[in-house]
């Protein structure tokens, strides 16, 4: 397997993206919360705060359904392959 070395700024702007993305679908934070257990304003104090453990969450949330990560992708100009690179440094704890 490919060691995939992910940057803390890659990550930020990641996840910074992902949240923009959510922004603007409020079915994917209704999702995110039940999933979570955390609440809007929850969200909203951690993104505040950007932390590797919330950028993370936010990754695997996107990557957890193939659909949630094809309409990032479209959306975002992430590819694909890229976000999901990055869950998988993520999980083997490659941050750089």
């Amino acid at each position: 397997m490919r060691r995939v070395m992910i940057s803390r700024s890659s990550l930020d702007a990641l996840a910074e993206s992902i949240l923009g993305h959510l922004a603007g679908c409020p079915d994917l934070v209704e999702a995110l919360c039940t999933e979570t257990g955390l609440d809007p304003a929850d969200l909203r104090a951690l993104a505040a705060t950007p932390s590797t453990d919330f950028a993370s969450a936010l990754v695997d949330f996107i990557c957890a359904s193939d659909d949630r990560l094809a309409a990032f992708a479209a959306a975002s100009g992430w590819p694909e392959a890229t976000v999901a690179h990055t869950r998988e440094a993520l999980a083997a704890g490659i941050l750089r």
